[in-house]
């Protein structure tokens, strides 16, 4: 399996307001993200995420339509979505991802998610997306238990409306 976590967030690494309000990220950030999903096997989301996104409109889980979607969540809902399923805990989703054969994985949020597959060494890239904004205080872009990893910077890439598009490796 091959993981990559992917997140837009301000300069300074916020993912969201405290309130959990991302009108600070560029509309681009979401279209980095389609293109990106491509090539992938399935986009892994958190609940809080996941509800944000369902908050948005049809129009974004329009673009989803063709995406196998895993979201993690304490409760073991069920989806009206048939590309949507849920899973209780990290184990389980990789579980699931191994069953159906998905190589490729994609996370892309939230904090606590993200950090739930960095805290357990899985974690093969990271690439962010810096937004041209400063917020002070919000949601980080790992938020748990501790951890520590040694990247290498792999490609930086100038996007369109001020975003630097920053790719590391994890060294193992």
């Amino acid at each position: 399996m091959n993981i990559t976590i992917e997140m837009a967030c301000s300069i300074n690494g916020i993912i969201a307001a405290e309130d959990g309000n991302e009108d600070f990220l560029s509309y681009r950030g979401w279209e980095i993200m389609i293109e990106f999903l491509k090539d992938y096997d399935v986009l892994i989301w958190g609940r809080k995420t996941w509800d944000n996104i369902l908050l948005w409109g049809n129009e974004y889980i329009e673009d989803l339509k063709d995406t196998n979607i895993i979201i993690l969540s304490r409760n073991n809902n069920e989806s009206e979505l048939p590309n949507v399923t849920y899973c209780t805990s990290v184990e389980e989703c990789l579980n699931l991802c191994k069953q159906l054969n998905y190589k490729k994985i994609f996370i892309s949020g939230g904090a606590t998610i993200n950090n739930a597959f960095m805290e357990k060494g899985i974690v093969d890239n990271i690439i962010l997306n810096y937004n041209p904004y400063i917020l002070n205080k919000g949601i980080p872009l790992f938020e748990g238990k501790y951890f520590e990893n040694k990247l290498k910077l792999e490609k930086v890439v100038k996007e369109k409306e001020g975003i630097v598009q920053v790719h590391y490796s994890i060294i193992k």
